[in-house]
């Protein structure tokens, strides 16, 4: 919410600007789509312009994947391809835990609880847990989307497996209407290692106790396609009984203790696709998909604007104000009513970032990043009903980009503005702190796609606005 407030308020601001110089201002043509520019004899000078982008459709890889949120399922549709999507996690131990006299072992379950899913409610699956039986996941280290299972997990030993289908029709309206009511899918783990966590008192002194007892798990769905659950929480719960007083031979008590998977422990997503969209596409549009899809790359022509805003004006980039700037792309319409997808939902919040800065963004993942020009988007519905994405708070970076370049040779400026290129266009999700006053951005490993027209597309090519004064 805090998100979308502060981008609309930008948004208005801008719009009420430009709004007000398009009231004074005459029109030119231009190489690209628009150039609109104050007569020169006024005082003050408004400039609109727009500048068409370069644009590609590139594969998702190598994605940081760190989560309290996995996604586990396996899913084709024909617009954006296949991609499979497991997980790898441990769990938080209790520190000095303790159990009731007499205590024995009821069940070990790990539960996966969910409150949403994507694709067919009724479809067969079948989910498998395995130890990790190799290397510790670490706390402090960086895990991505395409790790190598076998340094983790050599997929020997099986802890438990089961069947679900993603919406229980056993479970009657009233039980679902209970405010504390989640789905779920429980996979029992055996008897032996719940007999280990109920009588070894060590495993509960330190976490690095716990996690050589049990490193973790990898979870991945070995039957079944076309559903895939959008997990809350991953637990290990330990149900037991006991007597609290011996001199009652059959009172029986009983409890269940919850082993988290949360942040103060390793948990991330694997994910595994063959984006349809790479081979299919045509030139005039580009695709987004996720998870582990594709982004779309594009190259600013730096050059061009700063000739255009700069250097054929005649001015000194220190008069430059960069007033609004914006990176629009419409949505695609599909036209053939024969292309049809369960993934047609857009991202709602992408980012825009040089392709250099990415592995830095993701591994501290907040909005705004210290030393790092990173701005977010949105989907959004415009005049006429068209939908786009735009980019409204790019101004002030940009802004530093030509004045910086300003101080440089012809030579060192191109080499500057070319070292800049390429720069992604990467679906995310994100969350705002407790403060309110940033935000978590991590890579959507949510199911979404779109498709969006390029900077080729003959009605409506990919594009920056903007809106300028040189005082």
């Amino acid at each position: 919410m805090f998100l979308r407030t502060i981008s609309f308020m930008t948004k208005f601001w801008a719009y009420s600007l430009i709004l007000a110089a398009l009231l004074l201002i005459s029109c030119k043509k231009t190489s690209d789509i628009g150039h609109i520019v104050r007569p020169a004899e006024d005082s003050l000078r408004v400039v609109t312009d727009s500048f068409i982008v370069k644009s590609s459709t590139i594969k998702a890889e190598h994605l940081y994947s760190e989560t309290t949120k996995p996604v586990l399922g396996h899913y084709t549709d024909n617009i954006f391809g296949e991609f499979k999507a497991d997980f790898l996690s441990e769990f938080r131990y209790i520190k000095n835990l303790t159990f009731g006299a007499n205590a024995t072992s009821d069940s070990l379950y790990l539960v996966m609880y969910y409150r949403s899913f994507f694709g067919d409610s009724s479809a067969v699956q079948e989910v498998t847990a395995y130890k990790l039986d190799r290397q510790k996941l670490e706390y402090s280290a960086h895990y991505y989307s395409d790790e190598k299972l076998y340094d983790y997990c050599s997929k020997e030993n099986i802890l438990g497996k089961t069947t679900y289908v993603a919406y229980d029709n056993t479970i009657t309206p009233k039980e679902r209407e209970d405010v504390f009511y989640c789905n779920s899918v429980k996979i029992k783990l055996p008897e032996s290692m719940a007999a280990e966590l109920l009588s070894r008192k060590d495993i509960y002194e330190s976490q690095e106790a716990f996690t050589d007892f049990i490193k973790g798990t990898y979870v991945t769905n070995t039957f079944g396609q076309q559903t895939v659950l959008l997990i809350d929480s991953v637990n290990l719960e330990l149900s037991y009984k006991y007597n609290p007083d011996p001199e009652k031979v059959n009172s029986f008590a009983y409890k269940t203790v919850v082993f988290p998977s949360n942040r103060e422990t390793s948990q991330f997503v694997r994910v595994e696709g063959n984006p349809k969209a790479l081979v299919e596409k045509p030139d005039s549009v580009e695709f987004f998909s996720c998870p582990g899809g594709t982004f779309v790359q594009i190259e600013i022509p730096f050059e061009r604007m700063y000739r255009r805003m700069i250097e054929d004006n005649n001015d000194a980039s220190d008069s430059l104000n960069l007033n609004y700037m914006s990176f629009v792309f419409e949505q695609a319409v599909y036209e053939n009513t024969d292309e049809k997808s369960a993934r047609m939902t857009p991202p709602i919040t992408p980012i825009l970032i040089r392709k250099a800065d990415v592995d830095m963004f993701f591994t501290q993942s907040l909005y705004p990043a210290p030393g790092i020009d990173t701005e977010l988007g949105w989907f959004t519905t415009v005049s006429g009903g068209k939908s786009e994405y735009e980019f409204v708070n790019a101004a002030d970076d940009f802004e530093v980009i030509f004045r910086t370049a300003s101080r440089m040779n012809e030579e060192d400026r191109v080499r500057y503005f070319n070292s800049l290129n390429p720069y992604y266009i990467i679906p995310t999700s994100g969350a705002t702190d407790i403060a309110g006053t940033a935000a978590v951005i991590r890579h959507q490993f949510r199911p979404f796609g779109v498709r969006v027209r390029s900077g080729v597309n003959a009605k409506s090519p990919m594009r920056i606005v903007v809106a300028y004064t040189n005082l």
